[in-house]
């Protein structure tokens, strides 16, 4: 069955040979090239879902630390916590491996394919500065480019740059794959820059739609939860301090309390009647 789905993918690149020839350009690196994008194309639905759930998971880093933080000391609620989080937020952090679980046996598939691939013309096997596709890159051109274009599409993708798993392999992979490139078949590598390339412009359009997302606030919110702010407390109220009365005026206030029939003793009613009598 291996064997069946290996020169399957042989006879494909031969089709998509005779395709550039109708084109006027017979050339089987061009024909890789137009291969990987039928793949990238097929496998669009699948890679597009995980680069959102990868943005989606950078995007919720912050409230990731808020939750190790608060339950540093219980890693079971941390993990039940985390998991609430994703399931709110529809993330699935196991997204990202499907891809890469399907390109595998492409990847090897392709390889095998060259190993044993029949050129119609040999002539139209050379690409560029390449003599042969099926031979390695005489120039390790394809390997720097390989590691280059590894390295970028794993850095817009990566989830946590301060993980130390995850920034050991942002570098580790790109050199394991400049190793690839510059042991294999020239034709494996040209497909793997190629599809990087694809890789990272739709790496790029996803952030930048799920960026002009969140900055209509219509997005993945996330927000920690803020301490409680303590109100202040309500000043004492303080007594009314009474202004002192000047001699003056509280000589007037007299003389009108009296004029007035007032509590004085020297207008009170007692006072008046005798007044009248003398």
């Amino acid at each position: 069955m291996w064997q069946a789905f290996v020169q399957w993918f042989a006879d494909v690149i031969q089709w998509m040979y005779l395709l550039t020839g109708q084109m006027g350009l017979p050339n089987y690196g061009l024909a890789i090239i137009f291969m990987t994008i039928t793949i990238k194309l097929v496998m669009f639905p699948l890679t597009q879902k995980q680069m959102h759930s990868m943005r989606a998971m950078q995007q919720l880093q912050p409230k990731m630390k808020y939750i190790q933080d608060k339950y540093k000391d219980n890693p079971q609620m941390m993990q039940t916590k985390t998991m609430e989080m994703y399931k709110e937020h529809g993330v699935s952090p196991f997204s990202s491996c499907l891809p890469l679980l399907i390109q595998m046996p492409i990847f090897i598939a392709f390889y095998q394919s060259l190993l044993h691939l029949e050129f119609a013309v040999v002539e139209h096997a050379s690409f560029l500065w390449i003599p042969n596709i099926g031979e390695r890159d005489p120039y390790f051109l394809l390997a720097v480019l390989a590691a280059a274009s590894t390295y970028y599409q794993s850095k817009l993708s990566t989830v946590n740059t301060q993980d130390p798993t995850q920034k050991t392999m942002l570098y580790i992979m790109p050199l394991f794959m400049a190793w690839i490139a510059a042991t294999l078949p020239a034709g494996l590598p040209l497909y793997w820059v190629t599809f990087n390339i694809l890789g990272i412009l739709q790496q790029l359009y996803v952030n930048r739609s799920t960026q002009l997302v969140a900055d209509t606030g219509t997005g993945l919110q996330v927000e920690a939860e803020a301490p409680a702010v303590k109100k202040p407390e309500p000043e004492e109220k303080k007594a009314p301090v009474e202004k002192p009365v000047k001699p003056k005026v509280k000589a007037q206030q007299q003389e009108a309390g009296r004029a007035k029939g007032g509590k004085k003793k020297s207008g009170s009613t007692k006072y008046r009647k005798a007044g009248k009598k003398r």
